[in-house]
C-alpha cells in the first residue's frame, strides 16, 4: 500500500508497473482494465492442431510425449487396418482434460505471474478483509485483541461468545477464533510478500 501511495516508487515498482494501484475496492474493475488480469495471469499456450508432416524441420523441439502423439502410417496398408490401429493408440494415449496449466507443469507456465497453487476469490477475499482490519486497529490503545476482531466478522461462527455461556466456554471460544485471525494474518503476509517476488498466490516462505 505505501508503494502505491507514493505512485510506484521504491524496491516494488516493478510490482506496481504491472498490477497497477491496488487500493481500488473494485477487483472486476481492476481485473479487467486494459486486459490486466488475462495479461498478468493467462498461459500462452501456443494451437495445435492435427496436421501431416511433410519435413522433418517442422518437427518442434518443444513436443513432449503427454502432449503429442506422433504415428507414422503405412498408406500401403488398409483403411479399416490403419483406423483400428489408430483407434486403439487413442485409447491408450488420449487423456483430454479441462483445459489450464496443470500443477505438475508450474515450472512451464509461460504467464507473467504463474499461479503457485488454486485458491478461491472467496478465501482470498477473506484473507485481504481480516488483514484490512487488522491494520485499522492494530495501533490502537489499549490493543484490541486478535479474537475480537474475529468477533466483529463473525469469522467462526461456532467461535462467538454470549453470555448465556460459561467464563470457561468463553475463554475457549476466545482462543479458537484468536488462532483463526492469527492465522489469516499470517497467510496475508506470506501472500503480500511473495507477491512482490512475483509469486502469487503463495503462503509459504
Amino acid at each position: 500500500m505505501a508503494c502505491c501511495e507514493r505512485g510506484g516508487k521504491g524496491r516494488l515498482a516493478k510490482l506496481y508497473k504491472d498490477f497497477g494501484d491496488v487500493r481500488e475496492d473494485n477487483f472486476k474493475k481492476w481485473w479487467t482494465e486494459g486486459g490486466r488480469g488475462a495479461t498478468l495471469f493467462s498461459e500462452n499456450v501456443p494451437e495445435l492442431t492435427l496436421r501431416e508432416l511433410s519435413d522433418k524441420s517442422q518437427w518442434d523441439e518443444a513436443w513432449t510425449a503427454d502432449e503429442v502423439l506422433v504415428v507414422a502410417i503405412p498408406l500401403t496398408s488398409s483403411r479399416r487396418y490403419i483406423q483400428s490401429r489408430l483407434i486403439r493408440l487413442l485409447d491408450k494415449r488420449h487423456h483430454a482434460e479441462k483445459p489450464g496449466r496443470k500443477k505438475s507443469n508450474l515450472a512451464q507456465s509461460t504467464a507473467s505471474y504463474p499461479l503457485e497453487r488454486n485458491y478461491t476469490i472467496e478465501n482470498l477475499q477473506k484473507t485481504l478483509q481480516v488483514y484490512d482490519k487488522y491494520l485499522q486497529v492494530k495501533d490502537e490503545k489499549p490493543k484490541v485483541p486478535l479474537w475480537k476482531i474475529g468477533e466483529q466478522m463473525r469469522l467462526v461462527r461456532t467461535a462467538m461468545t454470549s453470555d448465556d455461556i460459561s467464563l470457561n466456554e468463553q475463554q475457549d471460544r476466545r482462543n479458537v477464533m484468536g488462532a483463526s485471525v492469527k492465522r489469516y494474518i499470517a497467510n496475508a503476509e506470506k501472500l503480500i510478500a511473495n507477491t512482490a517476488k512475483g509469486r502469487f498466490p503463495l503462503t509459504k516462505k
